[in-house]
């Protein structure tokens, strides 16, 4: 009796495995990882990044200043959500060292292909700064080049508080549409 139920147990585990497995193959294959749409200005919705615990912003400070003024920023509060300095930037003239690559890292999905973006920023009255952009996925970066045109741009800081100029990761575009947006 017990042979019988061990037998019967398997064929039952086969029964639902197969085509779990079978399912899991056909989403891997056939259905892959969307990558976001090129970023291109007009978007009219909430341009900013949103968070979990949301985000707070303030203008960007001098380049010598970034680190002091975030690390004072951070020590205030017990807040959870995300610091981002809030910077219009723009004017051919100020972007310097533009480089553009595209690299890949394995997922659990597979394969994922990313667009890096990294240039300086020199203001006239702030000093310089190294923007750095990435998204998931092969792109167009010609966005990015600056033109006469100014928008208000959402930045990071990441690095170390030792190198000079600090490094500023662009996270939000004015008038690009958001990788998490959800709505029209």
């Amino acid at each position: 009796m017990k042979h019988f139920a061990l037998i019967l147990a398997t064929l039952f585990g086969g029964i639902i495995l197969i085509p779990a497995i079978a399912m899991a193959l056909f989403f891997f294959f056939f259905l892959p990882v969307s990558t976001p749409p090129q970023p291109t200005f007009g978007f009219t919705g909430n341009w900013r990044t949103t968070g979990v615990f949301g985000f707070q912003e303030k203008p960007l400070p001098p380049a010598a200043d970034v680190w002091k003024d975030y690390n004072a920023w951070t020590s205030q509060t017990n807040f959870h959500g995300s610091r981002l300095y809030l910077a219009r930037l723009g004017g051919a003239g100020r972007q310097s060292g533009f480089r553009t690559w595209v690299s890949s890292g394995d997922t659990p999905m597979g394969a994922q292909r990313y667009t890096n973006v990294e240039f300086i920023y020199t203001d006239p009255t702030n000093g310089t700064y190294v923007f750095t952009w990435s998204l998931r996925g092969e792109h167009d970066t010609a966005f990015l080049r600056f033109d006469d045109t100014f928008r208000l741009y959402q930045l990071q800081p990441y690095g170390t508080p030792d190198e000079t100029p600090p490094k500023l990761c662009i996270v939000g575009i004015e008038g690009i549409r958001p990788e998490q947006y959800v709505g029209p």
